[in-house]
């Protein structure tokens, strides 16, 4: 079993320009930062990222997951949600409606306005561009009994990270048949910031399901229009944009797929010591599994 989510790792080309908009317009706070050492690098089979900087930033909440940028070069033809793959963070905010306002003049673009799900009038969300091109879905949860938790900061943690995938039977095909998680039955939504990005109508549905992760996480399923691409990558380099989605589980023993690069124990976070190793998934999105204490 997947879960909890414990770090969203970014390709971003302006780790300063990070931090000060995440810092200034989110509230999120600078824990940790230094260079990425060879046993990381050898962990990701990326040997191009060693010795580049990064930072790890955590919600004013204090929970325990966190960001973490790691300064790269822009990758031609990479956009976020053109592409396959991990393609945007969902963080819980008390207030979506008041989102709007706090990013004037900020490192971040929206991209579409607070609106009701398609789907429930009990969640509501807005979706903006970060300050490297990330996408960002900022949403308030007014009922408690999705079990997902509740924004304990203005602007909280990521709670659901979306996968963008050629087919819907890719998705279930491999973390259902694959990794086994408890998925929902795939229904069609409006997704308002893809319908914008790919010149849609607003109203447009695509299929999604979303597989349950341990504690109140989520990873969203999305089936993307024909024309999204693989991502682009450069030699030896990890994905641009949304790179590596970090998540707990119990032993790397039992994982029935293929590591990158074998398991290790590189040091620094979010291992702790512990063992972890780099699974990809079937539309290049790259897992990385790091076993409890």
């Amino acid at each position: 079993m997947l879960g909890p989510i414990l770090a969203v790792t970014l390709s971003v080309p302006d780790l300063a320009a990070v931090e000060r908009a995440y810092g200034d317009t989110l509230g999120y706070q600078v824990v940790d930062r230094g260079e990425i050492s060879a046993s990381v690098s050898e962990l990701w089979d990326s040997s191009a990222v060693t010795g580049r900087p990064f930072l790890v930033m955590q919600p004013a909440s204090g929970a325990d997951v966190h960001f973490r940028f790691v300064q790269s070069p822009p990758v031609p033809g990479y956009s976020a949600l053109k592409t396959l793959g991990w393609n945007a963070n969902e963080l819980l905010v008390e207030d979506v409606d008041a989102m709007p306002e706090r990013l004037k003049e900020s490192g971040f673009e929206i991209v579409a306005m607070p609106r009701n799900l398609s789907t429930t009038d009990d969640i509501k969300a807005m979706q903006a561009y970060g300050p490297a091109g990330e996408m960002i879905y900022f949403t308030t949860i007014k009922n408690p009994a999705f079990g997902l938790g509740q924004a304990e900061s203005f602007v909280d943690r990521v709670f659901i990270v979306i996968n963008g995938g050629r087919t819907m039977q890719s998705h279930l095909d491999f973390y259902g048949g694959v990794l086994g998680l408890e998925l929902a039955d795939p229904q069609p939504v409006r997704m308002s910031a893809l319908n914008k990005i790919y010149g849609y109508d607003s109203e447009e549905m695509h299929p999604l399901s979303t597989a349950n992760i341990g504690g109140p996480f989520m990873i969203e399923l999305d089936q993307y229009p024909d024309i999204a691409i693989e991502r682009p990558i450069l030699p030896n380099d990890i994905p641009p944009g949304i790179s590596i989605v970090s998540f707990q589980v119990d032993s790397l023993d039992s994982v029935p797929v293929d590591f990158r690069s074998g398991v290790s124990s590189p040091e620094g976070f979010p291992y702790g010591g512990g063992r972890a190793g780099v699974i990809v998934g079937p539309n290049g999105e790259w897992l990385e599994l790091v076993e409890r204490p």
